[in-house]
């Protein structure tokens, strides 16, 4: 790890922030890692294991990414390797996303406030209304019940008693027919 005056240089590149230097170092040591056992004459090999780093997020520094790209145009570089087989490299830093965060934090607090204007109803106009509205349906539903008892159509409550009385009655009238039309025919017989 050399230090510049503007930073720590790791890999080519200076870092200002010490943490950031320190993950640069750490992935430096795991470049030099992949670097020694990675055989880079079976690319479909080579491809599997840069997906997996992708998918991961193993890298997070300039370090890592330069790495990233030095395998992505290998692989792209290979005629039988589909190139969208090739993920593509995320990037995110995260010092930077934390300083635009806490700039909007800053802007949100000095930001003035927009004002909300709250229009001023007449609930009692409104209560009225629903007031009235649900007597009328009150009513509505009092005169149906109303209906209903004193009416004589059958409903769903009484319908089979008042069926089996109908049917009771017109009995009763057909026999007293019949008893009627009986009594003729011994009266016509007997002149």
């Amino acid at each position: 790890m050399a230090e510049n005056k503007n930073g720590i240089i790791i890999g080519g590149f200076c870092f200002e922030n010490e943490e950031e230097a320190a993950q640069a170092k750490k992935e430096a040591e795991g470049i030099r890692y992949l670097r020694e056992k990675i055989n880079m004459d079976t690319p479909e090999a080579v491809l599997g294991i840069y997906n997996k780093m992708i998918q991961q997020k193993l890298f997070e520094t300039a370090v890592g990414y330069a790495y990233l790209k030095e395998l992505q145009e290998y692989l792209r570089s290979i005629p039988f390797i589909d190139g969208e087989a090739v993920l593509p490299i995320p990037v995110s830093h995260p010092v930077l996303e934390e300083s635009i965060q806490k700039k909007r934090r800053t802007e949100r607090k000095t930001a003035p406030e927009p004002q909300m204007q709250v229009k001023n109803f007449d609930f009692r106009k409104r209560y009225q209304a629903a007031l009235g509205i649900c007597l009328v349906l009150f009513l509505c539903v009092v005169g149906m019940f109303t209906v209903s008892m004193f009416s004589n159509s059958p409903t769903i409550l009484n319908y089979e008693t008042k069926l089996i009385d109908r049917y009771e009655q017109w009995e009763r009238e057909l026999e007293e027919r019949e008893a009627a039309l009986a009594e003729r025919e011994k009266e016509i017989e007997q002149d």
